[in-house]
Order: C-alpha cells, then structure tokens, then sequence
C-alpha cells in the first residue's frame, strides 16, 4: 500500500505535530510490511525523518496556495497513492476522490479561547475552512475524547471522528543524560511555548511570591520558544531571571529535555486549553511528577497520575507547589503513577488504530 502525506508540516522547526505523525509512520511501517510512505513538501525540510519515510520535494516555483491545489493533488496521482494524509489539522485540497483522504484535526481550541478570532469574519472563514476539509475527507482522527465532543458540536459528519491518542515523542536512546548545570539541582519545570492560554503568567505570579515569601527554595526553569505575548509575562521574567529564580532554556534537543524532566522536582503544566496535552505524557513517561490542570482533555491523559490545579486559584496553586518541593513521599507516589498511566499510550496502538480504519475503509469500498 503506498501513502502520501502532506509534509508542509516538516518545513517548520519540528515540534508537536511533526514529531507525532513521523513516529505514527514509524510505527505503520513496522506493523504493515510493504507499506510505502512518501511526504510530499514545497521548502526544505527542517529536521531528520525516520528511515522508511521518503521525502519528495518539488513544486518550488508555486505559490503555497497553487502547490496545495495543483501541485500535491498530482503528486498524489502519480504516486499512485491509495492513501492521502493530511496531518496538520486540514488543508485538504479537492482532486482526491481516487484514494482514500485521511485528515487529523488535532484540536478546534480558536471556537474554545475567549478571544480566538480577531473579528467574526476570521472565524466564520475557519468554520468553512475546517468543515470543507471534513467533507472532503473519508477518515477523521482527532487526539482526545474532548477534542472529539468539540468536533461534534461545531460541525457536521458523514462518520463520527476516531480517537487516536498520541504516544510520547522523547527518547533517550537508553542513555542518562547529564544536566547541563549542575547548580540546577533543584528546580520545577515548565514545557511549552509561551502562550497566555497555558497558564505560564499564572506560575510566574505564584512561584515568584512564594519565592519572595521564601516558602519555595527551588529554582523555575522554564522551556520552550520564548514569545512575550504582554509586558507582564516579560516583566515577571526578568524580574525572576534579575533574583535568580527563573532559567530560559529555549528549545532544547530531546536528550537534555529528558534529562530535565527526570532530575526535576515536578513539570508544571497549568494550561487551561488543550486538544491532548503532550508536555504531561513526556513528563509522565521521564518519570517526572505532574502538576497541571483539570480542564479540557488533560484528564483523559494524566488520569489519577497528576496533582490538579486551578490556576486562577493562587492559593491551591501555590500550595500545590510547596507540597512537590518537601515532600519526597508525595513525589515519588505521582512518579509511579505517571509511569504506570505513561504506558497506556504507545505508538503500537496509535498504528494499529490508523491502519485499521483504513483498512476497514478500503473493505468497505471493495465491496461497494
């Protein structure tokens, strides 16, 4: 069988998305000898792919827009694809009714974020958008129960969306990664990019008053692309980077994220809105406790193994987080159970539901 994904994706610093779908193929081509799976893409790629998945770059001379319509659609065709994916939440472009059109939206967060659209004409062109790509698809994945229900009450199906869950994307290659800073012995992490829906002004707020306080002793180090989204979120930061409390780390390569993850106290994690949450299940899977959130689809992947918060709670916030520091007890009982909830997702089973519901597609099309 020979499938074709959109690999625009891979044109970008690799991060979420493109780490999940290269290892879903990954997997794929592990369980289904013969399988051929070949990424189609306008720019250079911006990172390694896995061995197995091919990579066919051309349509340089088009605009973004007439590669998407023209130039993929006939790529598609002369590959003789029996599979199209589109793992970027859309962009499916007409043309493809010969194979078979798998979308995943991992998430519809801009109709959930108070404030998602600048205008209602920005978001009445992203309902069209997103519901011109479900029509024109056979099969939907999407990444939680939640993201799922979303789906459901926003826009119309001819089938249901399937539930595929991630599994984690750091390895470590069985090795222990030294800290790079050995004075960071005692520290609480934050994983993501810097976004006002993640909660990342609220842990600031708490963290340095407990600081102040001098109820917390540990440092904050904080990972990911840095954006300061208001003059607040930069003023808590330099005034934690001024006293020494707070590390930007910027994006960090796979081996050191891990062994942040292990050596810290716990990842704090209070984002408000997610589609799955892939920051909780590394730090689950590293076997680093978790502090986040109740809300969204974060449940559904820390299930009984986190400390929950609410962040607008400042008070349980900040207890939350003096807890973590004293108690080794408390600590390693969220250890252990983040390993135990961490093995529920794996690639094996994220594979297997992809390539099954292909499979039954394709059945199902034979037999009409």
């Amino acid at each position: 069988m020979r499938m074709v994904f959109d690999a625009s994706v891979l044109e970008m610093p690799f991060t979420g998305i493109a780490k999940t779908s290269l290892l879903l193929y990954r997997e794929c081509l592990a369980q289904l000898p013969g399988l051929t799976v070949t990424g189609v893409h306008r720019k250079a790629v911006a990172g390694e792919v896995p061995a197995g998945v091919a990579l066919a770059r051309g349509g340089r001379l088009f605009s973004a827009a007439l590669w998407r319509s023209h130039y993929l659609p006939r790529q598609v065709k002369r590959q003789r694809a029996a599979v199209v994916h589109f793992p970027w939440s859309g962009g499916v472009p007409p043309g493809l009714s010969d194979c078979c059109v798998v979308t995943t939206i991992h998430d519809v967060l801009p109709l959930e974020i108070p404030g998602g659209f600048k205008n209602i004409r920005d978001e009445q062109r992203y309902r069209h958008d997103r519901q011109r790509d479900i029509d024109r698809s056979h099969i939907l994945f999407t990444d939680s129960e939640y993201s799922k229900r979303q789906l459901q009450g926003n826009f119309s199906f001819r089938s249901e969306p399937i539930v595929n869950y991630f599994g984690p994307t750091l390895e470590s290659n069985g090795k222990d990664h030294p800290v790079t800073d050995a004075a960071e012995s005692s520290y609480l992490l934050y994983l993501g990019g810097y976004d006002r829906r993640k909660g990342i002004v609220e842990l600031l707020q708490v963290f340095l008053e407990l600081r102040r306080q001098e109820k917390l002793r540990c440092r904050l180090l904080l990972a990911g692309k840095s954006h300061y989204f208001s003059e607040e979120l930069r003023r808590l930061i330099v005034a934690g980077k001024e006293n020494g409390y707070v590390r930007e780390l910027g994006y960090l390569p796979d081996g050191e994220l891990v062994a942040l993850l292990r050596n810290a106290l716990a990842l704090v994690y209070p984002s408000r809105y997610e589609g799955f949450g892939l920051p909780p299940l590394e730090a689950m899977h590293a076997g680093c406790p978790v502090i986040t959130t109740s809300r969204t689809s974060i449940p559904e992947v820390c299930g009984d193994a986190a400390l929950y918060i609410d962040p607008r709670a400042s008070a349980e916030f900040g207890e939350a987080l003096v807890a973590v520091e004293n108690d080794a007890a408390l600590r390693a009982r969220l250890r252990e159970a983040g390993f135990r909830q961490a093995r529920k997702f794996t690639w094996e089973k994220a594979a297997t539901t992809f390539l099954g519901e292909i499979r039954r597609f394709r059945t199902r099309m034979e037999e009409q």
